[in-house]
């Protein structure tokens, strides 16, 4: 969906991903290595963490980067991960795994 705003002539855009697992494997305890293809496209070499901390669960997905010249660090692709798009990444990678 796209619609314009004519007070300040900027854009809302909505998008829908359909994300697909394409290889995942297990680099150490709770921390993967996986490739995605995310609407037709190619995405190496993101990684998946999860584990417990102040004794709630946690999870998430990291996208490849590099270290800038200013010591951080900066994804070369990225786009939003809902709740429901990670469980869906999540299932995936668990079957994968077997």
């Amino acid at each position: 969906m796209i619609g314009s705003n004519k007070e300040n002539n900027s854009e809302v855009v909505q998008a829908s991903y359909e994300v697909k697992v394409l290889k995942v494997k297990a680099v150490k305890q709770d921390t993967y290595a996986f490739n995605m293809e995310v609407n037709g496209i190619k995405i190496y070499s993101c990684w998946y963490r999860q584990g417990v901390k102040n004794g709630k669960e946690w999870s998430m997905i990291s996208f490849p980067s590099h270290k800038g010249s200013d010591g951080k660090y900066y994804n070369h692709v990225f786009f939003p991960i809902s709740d429901n798009l990670k469980s869906a990444i999540e299932k995936q990678m668990e079957s994968l795994l077997g």
